[in-house]
């Protein structure tokens, strides 16, 4: 599946594109900063720090703390499932 191909389908995820972009990213080069996000993905930095703080309060990257902070996707299988399992929530009540 062509880049595009999925993240058309993350934003299905309630993910912007921007997000979707970043996410792909984290999960192909593991844990990156906001500037090599940025240089990765072609987004300005400060829209990448958006996309990134958006990725983490939707449960799709965490931040680990070093002498720089850094991003990582969680497992997608698990950020997806998660996701669904909110969905599934939401249409029983």
């Amino acid at each position: 599946m062509e880049n595009t191909e999925v993240i058309e389908k993350l934003i299905h995820f309630n993910l912007s594109r921007s997000e979707a972009l970043v996410y792909i990213s984290l999960c192909e080069y593991g844990s990156i900063s906001g500037y090599e996000a940025s240089k990765l993905t072609g987004i300005s930095r400060s829209n990448v720090y958006g996309a990134l703080n958006g990725l983490v309060e939707k449960g799709a990257a965490v931040i680990t703390e070093n002498s720089t902070t850094l991003y990582s996707a969680v497992n997608p299988e698990e950020f997806l499932n998660h996701k669904l399992r909110h969905l599934e929530e939401d249409k029983k009540y």
